[in-house]
């Protein structure tokens, strides 16, 4: 059968264009047989192309991906698919659905919303349509009937992920991801216990009736093998590990770290991880160093406990923090800090605050994002239920992180972007490459500068080797 998928990524806030959970659907589905086809979406200008890619391809089944800041415009491609394929049956997939299963009754182009982990419940569902038998019976699928969605039992969280074949890097254009990020991505594990009440993994364990999102890891060799399949097929010199906390199991990380030493890391390659700072011990760091690990990704989030503690609920302490970053310093490993602003109650003291402790910290790297309320999470539906989201400006936003959606007054919401865009400054004000960087990119020069750099580094290469004089003559 013909499946075709679509993953959006429009004013997206991250460059790169894999989409892990929708990767290994495109994975499961190619391995039960079907024909597939992957589009990327990445500007509101290709949409009526690739619209018109996806008709000429004339899919059974059409599958959709979303976060709230995409779904407006998965709706907007549903709608015009449909108008034109009336027969296709299209769904969506992914951590809006999941969380907030309602916003099904905002689209009637979208037959259907796959609610958590869905691997195997999407080849029952192909199977269904396949054979013409009522396909809205399928586990984890959500569907309306009488102005109401009703959403059936999910099937249990995988715990052998080994079961499932690699996330598909053919299909899918995962080439255009390591061209524009620069590495290979990975994920080797699902689920984080922390309960950050701004983050979804706590309401994606509400689905399955838990508190918490239990870690499940892939056997260390099942995770060294898919690396080694990713550099044989791939010009690759860094990956980036991407497990929400990087070797939680002690056992699992020693494991994974000595067959990356003596596997990977002869390749000439590198990798970055994320960590909490609250677990990154002298033995941990320790760990990482001597494996190769290039970076570590930290949430500090606020530099503010009162924020940090009562309104995100990450119990960690600024000492926690401070010796994190030194610990990485001391066996020099890069870092990136990423923070939240725009808070609900925040002040321009507790800005200030996390601005202060990030010049305390002195990360590689420090990021901003603009407090984004996702409908599910704790903190979300606070702002929701308090009146505090302009819902008509959150149905059509997709600036997500670099604004906000919450009713501040606009003095506010223009000191909040101001501080996300002059962040790298604030932090570090005296740095001159900074400066450099950001005047260039204020006049529209960064990209062309960049752009040339490596037209005349390539040019040099040739040069060296000889290849510039051969092809003239």
């Amino acid at each position: 059968m013909n499946v075709h998928f679509v993953y959006t990524n429009i004013s997206g806030f991250h460059f790169d264009t894999y989409h892990f959970g929708l990767a290994s659907i495109v994975a499961v589905t190619r391995e039960a047989g079907h024909d597939v086809k992957v589009a990327i979406v990445d500007t509101e200008e290709e949409i009526e192309e690739k619209v018109d890619q996806i008709v000429a391809n004339n899919p059974r089944v059409l599958g959709l991906t979303a976060v709230s800041s995409q779904y407006s415009y998965v709706m907007k491609i549903a709608s015009m698919v449909k108008a034109r394929l009336p027969e296709i049956v299209i769904v969506c997939g992914g951590v809006h659905p999941t969380i907030s299963s309602n916003s099904l009754l905002e689209s009637d182009a979208i037959d259907g919303f796959f609610i958590g982990e869905s691997e195997h419940a999407f080849v029952e569902f192909l199977k269904n349509v396949e054979a013409g038998r009522d396909y809205r019976r399928t586990d984890n699928f959500a569907y309306r009937e009488g102005g109401k969605v009703v959403k059936n039992k999910v099937k249990p969280l995988i715990q052998n992920l080994e079961s499932l074949p690699f996330a598909d890097r053919e299909a899918y254009p995962y080439q255009q991801t390591l061209e524009k990020v620069g590495h290979a991505p990975f994920f080797f594990s699902r689920g984080c216990p922390f309960l950050c009440t701004y983050c979804a993994n706590h309401a994606l364990a509400g689905v399955y009736g838990k508190r918490t999102n239990p870690v499940r890891d892939r056997s260390p060799e099942s995770c060294i093998q898919e690396i080694e399949h990713v550099l044989d097929m791939y010009d690759v010199k860094a990956i980036s590990v991407e497990d929400d906390v990087f070797g939680l199991n002690k056992k699992w990380r020693r494991e994974f770290l000595s067959l990356y030493n003596e596997r990977i890391r002869p390749r000439g390659v590198k990798f970055m991880c994320l960590l909490r700072v609250e677990l990154a011990s002298e033995e941990f760091i320790s760990e990482l160093a001597n494996a190769g690990c290039s970076q570590i990704f930290f949430g500090v989030e606020s530099g503010d406990e009162e924020i940090r503690t009562k309104m995100m609920a990450r119990r960690m302490s600024n000492d926690q923090i401070i010796d994190a970053f030194d610990r990485c310093h001391r066996y020099g490993i890069n870092t990136l800090a990423v923070n939240i602003i725009g808070i609900p109650g925040e002040s321009k003291k507790q800005i200030w605050n996390t601005i202060k402790l990030n010049r305390r910290i002195k990360p590689t790297v420090s990021a901003v994002n603009i407090f984004y309320p996702y409908k599910g999470t704790v903190l979300g539906d606070q702002c929701f239920n308090d009146g505090m989201v302009d819902e008509e400006k959150f149905k059509r936003f997709s600036n997500e992180r670099r604004d906000t959606v919450l009713n501040f007054p606009a003095s506010h919401r223009k000191a909040l972007m101001r501080y996300q865009k002059y962040w790298p400054l604030l932090v570090d004000p005296f740095n001159g490459r900074k400066w450099a960087i950001f005047l260039l990119q204020s006049v529209g020069l960064f990209e062309f500068v960049r752009q040339t750099k490596h037209a005349v580094e390539d040019l040099w290469v040739k040069d060296r080797a000889g290849e510039l004089v051969s092809s003239t003559k």
